[in-house]
């Protein structure tokens, strides 16, 4: 097997409270019983995960390294330590590797920030939703508007390397002006170089969809869509290029891991309930091989058992049947879905070369350029065909949803 670069991701599935809107796989310590006796055990078993994976798919770097949740920033600063040095011995970064560490603002400390320059993450990722303090209360956010200040002031003075931040438009008791006055407080900080900025989702089964089915929340699909907008407009103004659906960066500062994703690259996923994705190749006679998509139980203290109960030496001989996740295998129909359904998510869209050579068909004619889809959207200026990449445009890209369910 050729020897080759791959991303990680790491899903650390520890949270101090658990957001009503979130449907991501986490644990609160006020719900889990557990949780300590969890998170003591979970990072001497990811790193045997990592370890496994890094051997069997004959990693020889990590090109990109993100470490999300949960919150990560609930581990200990020895724990946040040990993994990455468990990462990194692994396989070592590439010389250029952007390696991410999700944070929340009320975790932010001068010794979290030494930990993590030391231990080699370059890219900082904070959650802060909003920075009105009724809009975080709403939603049961645990860190405070009051936290992420300070965090901010931390990072302006102490922090050197790239810094991301995260808001949310639409949260119950917001109000336009006070979501238009956190763009602008968060872009005064200049050191922040990408923010995402997100459409309140409601997910079913979450405690806030629940709140808002009793009629105990009030909230608007219409009014979140308008205010992300014009979030939208605010943040290019300050300089910060729309490159994705809900991320923007100044020049040079997209999000590396993220763009993993977008155009279907392989991707290593390790911790409870973490995915990964290795994506079939087009063989000599025109076929695309499947592919492979695995989910890690949710089941912490069951990952915790099978990983820690082997040495390095036995899981790199032992088959991957055995280990505790689910396998979906990804026909080729489904992989050119995916590409499509991720690719024009981005500004600059999807490649008529990249396409071609994955998939060894004609991106033309499966949009319909000539006469079809494509050419109706282009018609009503919603996309565009410019320099082999097929896209939508600002406006197309608020109607992504409909393009792709017309796509299928």
């Amino acid at each position: 097997m050729t020897c080759r670069s791959s991303s990680l991701y790491i899903h650390v599935p520890f949270c101090r409270k658990k957001c009503a809107y979130c449907d991501f796989f986490s644990l609160g310590s006020d719900k889990c019983a557990d949780f300590y006796t969890l998170r003591e055990d979970f990072v001497s078993s990811l790193i045997q995960e990592v370890h496994f994976y890094a051997h069997a798919q004959n990693v020889s770097e990590w090109k990109t390294v993100y470490v999300g949740g949960g919150t990560p920033s609930q581990l200990t600063l020895y724990q946040i330590s040990a993994l990455f040095e468990g990462v990194f011995t692994a396989c070592p970064a590439a010389k250029d590797a952007e390696v991410t560490m999700e944070v929340n603002p009320d975790d932010v400390s001068l010794d979290l920030l030494t930990v993590l320059k030391k231990a080699g993450v370059n890219r900082i990722s904070m959650g802060i939703q909003a920075f009105d303090q009724k809009a975080l209360q709403s939603v049961s956010r645990g860190a405070s508007a009051q936290a992420a200040f300070r965090a901010l002031e931390l990072l302006r003075s102490h922090w050197q390397g790239r810094l991301s931040c995260d808001l949310i438009a639409g949260l119950p008791c917001h109000s336009h002006a006070s979501f238009e006055q956190g763009i602008h407080t968060l872009c005064s900080y200049k050191n922040i170089d990408h923010i995402s900025l997100y459409t309140l989702t409601i997910e079913e089964g979450t405690p806030l969809a629940d709140s808002i089915e009793r009629g105990e929340i009030s909230w608007s699909q219409e009014k979140a869509d308008r205010m992300w907008v014009r979030g939208r407009n605010l943040l290019e103004k300050y300089g910060y290029m729309q490159y994705e659906v809900s991320n923007f960066s100044k020049k040079g500062f997209q999000s590396r891991h993220n763009t993993v994703y977008w155009k279907l690259q392989d991707y290593i996923g390790c911790g409870p309930g973490a995915s990964g994705t290795l994506y079939g190749k087009m063989t000599a006679d025109k076929k695309v091989e499947k592919g492979i998509r695995w989910t890690n139980t949710s089941d912490v203290a069951a990952y915790n058992r099978f990983w820690r109960q082997y040495d390095e030496q036995s899981l790199s001989a032992r088959s991957l049947a055995g280990l505790p996740r689910q396998v979906e295998y990804l026909d080729a129909d489904t992989q050119e879905f995916e590409y499509l359904m991720m690719g024009f998510r981005m500004l600059e869209g999807v490649s008529e070369k990249d396409y071609a050579q994955r998939f060894g068909k004609s991106l033309a004619a499966r949009l319909g350029v000539e006469q079809g889809l494509f050419c109706e959207w282009k018609k009503r200026r919603l996309a565009r065909h410019e320099d082999g990449f097929f896209s939508l445009t600002r406006s197309g890209l608020l109607l992504l949803n409909p393009f792709l369910q017309a796509l299928v």
